[in-house]
């Protein structure tokens, strides 16, 4: 019996692949319930190594913003600063600028390349949510994006994210004169990690709304 192949794929000159948008649609819907499952376990790898390390830390904390409300995945009291962690579950070849907009991720055995949001400008947002929270400049705030996947990291990337397995390479700070600001700045995300359930729905709903 002869064995027939499908069509192929057709393929813009970057190497992203072209969809009808039916198509589209569900490889959309498919990658976001991917990226839910994947996410949540990267997540929960970085929780795991913050207990390890046994370092004062907040998960899944939901802070309002200028735009909303914001989901910040891991805040972290290092010696020296409050830590704003976002994780990052990818696997691949992930390339890049740190400035840019958005970064791609490619495979090995695929000609395929798919466009990844830069998460550390994600990151930048969450920051400003936790420094207007904390509203006090003497209190540094520090931001790192934590690769909990087997992705490499290409070019400047690679000296930018950090490693699951380095995390306590950000706890190395030296202790201010006096840790009382950051007392305080602790105490307010405390709360403010206590409230996330009452917002978490709301939340939901404005992800929802966002476009796709």
């Amino acid at each position: 019996m002869r064995l027939t192949r499908g069509p192929r794929r057709r393929l813009k000159p970057d190497g992203a692949v072209v969809r009808t948008p039916e198509e589209a649609r569900i490889w959309s819907n498919f990658r976001a319930f991917k990226a839910g499952i994947t996410g949540e376990k990267g997540e929960a790898s970085v929780r795991e190594a913050l207990e390890a390390l046994r370092v004062p830390a907040l998960h899944d904390v939901i802070l309002r913003d200028g735009r909303g409300l914001t989901q910040i995945d891991h805040v972290v009291r290092a010696p020296d600063a409050v830590l704003v962690l976002e994780t990052k579950r990818y696997a691949g070849i992930v390339s890049g600028a740190i400035d840019g907009r958005a970064w791609v991720q490619r495979f090995d055995e695929s000609a395929e390349r798919f466009t990844l949001p830069n998460p550390l400008r994600q990151n930048y947002q969450h920051r400003r949510a936790v420094e207007e929270l904390i509203a006090d400049r003497a209190v540094l705030v520090r931001t790192h994006v934590v690769a909990a996947g087997s992705a490499v990291f290409e070019g400047e990337l690679a000296d930018t994210i950090v490693p699951v397995t380095a995390l306590a390479s950000l706890l190395g700070g030296t202790p201010p004169v006096s840790q009382r600001w950051l007392d305080a700045a602790w105490c307010k995300l405390q709360m403010a990690a206590e409230r996330s359930l009452q917002l978490r729905e709301a939340h939901r709903q404005q992800v929802e709304r966002r476009p796709g």
